[in-house]
């Protein structure tokens, strides 16, 4: 069944805003590209992704706006500062600076606890409901569910797969290539990678183009979407590197920018 036909003929909207695709220390501290999260808007539902350093400037300079207080909940897939920074100033704005809780975080256990947690305490009795990701433990949402995939990371790390009516999104956010990663993924029509490497290289955690490449082979998405660049990404040219990937695959690739949006028609078109 398509994902129109479980609603009708006219689905609500969707729209997915990248605000930053930097990846990797260097182009983050040096802002080379934004280190900004990725807005979610399912219908009336919105949720933020990953809130890294200059979140809630990027989404109130954004055109039109975004209001952190129509939030419905802030999804953290691991504690890294690039993913995490502003996860504390997002809560605190999402409650109107406190004043007006609401709203759902779902983050690592690592996040909240241990030595090291990144969510600081005073902000936690801001979201009405904190939740914790267990793998393949779906998050309950109005409209949508998420369902985590765990990913090998150097801290406890996270993808999302999202079902709603606009179909299967997945993120497949930082970490290593994985065997298991392609059925994961299954059946998602649109597919978000973070592509941190040009080339792969033994000592990273991260996605390396031809693993991205691999896995938008195997998910076979109506769209892949590349973002969360590093140095050398950046050096060979994101937009010509998907292009080629389009060439190569024939699966519509797009290489990410600052402020991009995204349109559901642009994974639905045959619905």
């Amino acid at each position: 069944m398509s994902a129109h036909s479980q609603t009708g003929d006219h689905p609500p909207a969707a729209r997915i805003r990248l605000l930053g695709t930097a990846g990797a220390r260097f182009v983050v501290a040096r802002q080379l590209r934004y280190s900004a999260g990725t807005w979610l808007e399912l219908g009336d539902t919105q949720i933020l992704l990953d809130p890294g350093p200059g979140t809630l400037t990027r989404a109130r300079r954004a055109r039109p706006p975004l209001a952190p207080e129509k939030l419905t909940g802030i999804l953290l897939s691991h504690k890294h500062l690039d993913h995490s920074t502003d996860v504390n100033i997002m809560l605190e704005a999402m409650a109107e600076g406190g004043r007006r809780p609401r709203g759902t975080l779902v983050a690592p256990s690592d996040a909240l606890e241990g030595e090291d947690p990144v969510i600081l305490r005073y902000v936690r009795s801001f979201p009405h409901r904190i939740e914790v990701w267990q793998e393949g433990m779906p998050v309950e949402f109005d409209g949508f569910t998420a369902t985590p995939v765990r990913h090998r990371h150097g801290v406890e790390t996270y993808g999302l797969v999202l079902a709603s009516t606009v179909g299967r999104l997945g993120f497949v956010v930082d970490g290593r290539m994985d065997q298991e990663l392609p059925e994961k993924y299954a059946g998602c029509q649109l597919l978000v990678l973070n592509t941190v490497r040009r080339e792969w290289t033994p000592d990273v955690d991260h996605l390396s183009l031809p693993e991205a490449l691999e896995l938008i082979q195997q998910v076979n998405p109506r769209l892949a979407v590349l973002t969360h660049f590093g140095m050398t990404m950046l050096r060979a040219g994101p937009r010509r590197l998907a292009d080629q990937a389009s060439e190569k695959l024939g699966i519509p690739v797009l290489a990410a920018t600052d402020g991009m949006t995204l349109e559901s028609s642009r994974w639905t078109q045959d619905c």
